[in-house]
């Protein structure tokens, strides 16, 4: 029998723009993971499998799979950034304005607790920036609706507030102990959100 050698073709090349689609394939497939059973669910072979390709692929486009969930992590406070977006699309006045971002918010937390619990509840730590601050966080432009919210409130003399930074902070722990409670103890016997949420942004941001 006369041997054959067999020589195997070099990969083919990713044309112009496969290999950035590639990688938000990837994103996407670990992000709906998440959604179906939370992150404990997710693995690299899970997610390769998920985007019908070889777990191999994944290390051209991440290191480790912390590097996929800070990925998602990314897309997913872009996701929450459009929803406060739409939120307050239409809303001319500052007071309007700040209601309808914390509003959002909530909505947000109510309609994908699993993505929420990406952005706040992960067992990784996202890279460090040395001089952080919320103009350059992860998720500075979803948080910039608070701080910008309670700043128009100010401006429009329909605010008390002289630290709009302090003030979106303490009204953001809040926004999120309400999202948690309401999510962890749906029976208690709560007020309309209405009246609880406005009740907390009067309060917090100081408003008139």
């Amino acid at each position: 029998m006369i041997g054959v050698t067999v020589v195997k073709s070099p990969r083919t090349r990713n044309r112009r723009g496969e290999g950035a689609r590639l990688r938000d394939e990837i994103v996407a497939a670990a992000a709906r993971l998440i959604e179906e059973g939370g992150q404990d669910a997710v693995s690299l072979r899970g997610v390769a499998r998920r985007a019908g390709i070889t777990a191999p692929s994944i290390y051209t486009h991440f290191e480790d799979l912390d590097e996929v969930l800070e990925a998602v992590v990314a897309n997913t406070f872009e996701a929450l950034t459009d929803y406060l977006r739409r939120g307050v699309e239409g809303r001319t006045d500052a007071v309007a304005r700040l209601r309808a971002s914390c509003h959002a918010y909530l909505a947000f937390g109510y309609e994908h607790p699993e993505q929420y619990a990406v952005l706040f509840s992960r067992p990784f730590a996202l890279p460090t920036e040395v001089d952080k601050t919320v103009d350059n966080m992860v998720g500075a432009e979803a948080f910039s609706f608070l701080i910008d919210g309670i700043r128009d409130c100010v401006a429009a003399g329909r605010s008390d507030s002289t630290q709009p930074q302090e003030d979106a902070t303490a009204l953001w722990v809040a926004l999120h102990g309400y999202v948690g409670l309401r999510t962890a103890i749906p029976d208690f016997p709560w007020p309309p959100d209405d009246l609880v949420l406005d009740n907390l942004i009067d309060r917090i941001a100081l408003l008139k």
